[in-house]
């Protein structure tokens, strides 16, 4: 199954003349995820070719306007857009709130319904799934109550060794079985062990949304051998203090968390405008860890 990202915006706190605020688009199976939905989302959206009547859910981060405050413009649009489809929306407690007082405001009546879903764990939990994908939600270390996301495709079955197929010539009914990590019986009651007579499969694919947080170590365990970390780099180490304050990370720790998850690549962004030249997060970052990719605005990357 086959995934792509794309950065619609990557800049923190306010925009910048080439960098728009805080979403990725997740695109799959003909439809779409969007995580966060800062100021701007929809324009960005247009700018760069994708369908709003695409999106299927929409996972919110957090409640800072550089994270949702596109939200009830994006509905409102797709309102407009004569919509019917439901839409899922995940986020901490009060952005229901929020978005209804818009569109109350505003005398909006929805075609389409909208299921808002409030996040209130302490640990990972999957909050959404299809038939080839999860998606798990987990606390982050901010200000106030964030939330990182995890996409992560579900688990490819096992390859039956061709030797194995040769020799036995097992009927057809037994290959799923075998796939999915059952042992062979034969006719003569003989017990051919799964890990004997299959091989791993390639490697989910898997894709994790870390916006506004501090460090802290026990992120890397949440996203463990994660295909594609993206994690906020709002400062450099030279304004780590700024960072602790401000409950941000810088690139050095960013990377630090992609070196400790023993993730594949790691993905920077939510950059400060103060930083005139973003390059210098790429070599902090690389220090501690080798694939470092900087988020760009209109950025697409496939798994």
């Amino acid at each position: 199954m086959s995934a792509t990202i794309v950065i619609l915006g990557s800049s923190a706190a306010t925009p910048t003349n080439d960098r728009s605020l805080s979403a990725h688009l997740l695109e799959t199976e003909g439809h779409s995820l969007l995580f966060d939905c800062a100021e701007g989302t929809q324009f960005q959206l247009k700018r760069f070719g994708r369908k709003n009547h695409r999106i299927q859910a929409i996972f919110i981060s957090h409640l800072h306007g550089d994270h949702f405050f596109g939200l009830p413009g994006l509905i409102s649009s797709m309102n407009l857009s004569d919509r019917t489809n439901p839409l899922q929306v995940f986020g901490a407690e009060g952005l229901q709130q929020a978005v209804d007082l818009y569109l109350q405001l505003s005398e909006t009546r929805l075609k389409f319904p909208i299921e808002f879903v409030v996040l209130t764990h302490q640990t990972k939990m999957k909050i959404y799934e299809s038939d080839n994908y999860e998606v798990f939600a987990f606390p982050l270390k901010h200000r106030i109550t964030t939330y990182g996301y995890l996409w992560q495709q579900k688990p490819l079955l096992l390859n039956v060794n061709k030797e194995f197929v040769r020799m036995q010539n097992p009927a057809l009914e037994w290959f799923t079985r075998i796939k999915q990590g059952e042992d062979y019986v034969d006719e003569q009651g003989i017990v051919f062990p799964n890990h004997l007579i299959t091989e791993s499969a390639k490697k989910a694919n898997s894709y994790a949304y870390c916006s506004d947080t501090a460090y802290f170590e026990e992120l890397a365990d949440w996203v463990k051998g994660v295909s594609l970390l993206y994690h906020e780099s709002t400062f450099l180490e030279v304004n780590q203090e700024d960072a602790i304050q401000k409950f941000h990370s810088t690139a050095k720790q960013a990377a630090s968390i992609a070196r400790l998850a023993d993730a594949d690549r790691l993905l920077l962004g939510h950059f400060s405008a103060r930083y005139k030249d973003v390059q210098l997060f790429k070599e902090e970052a690389e220090v501690e860890f080798a694939d470092v990719i900087l988020a760009v605005d209109g950025m697409e990357i496939d798994f």
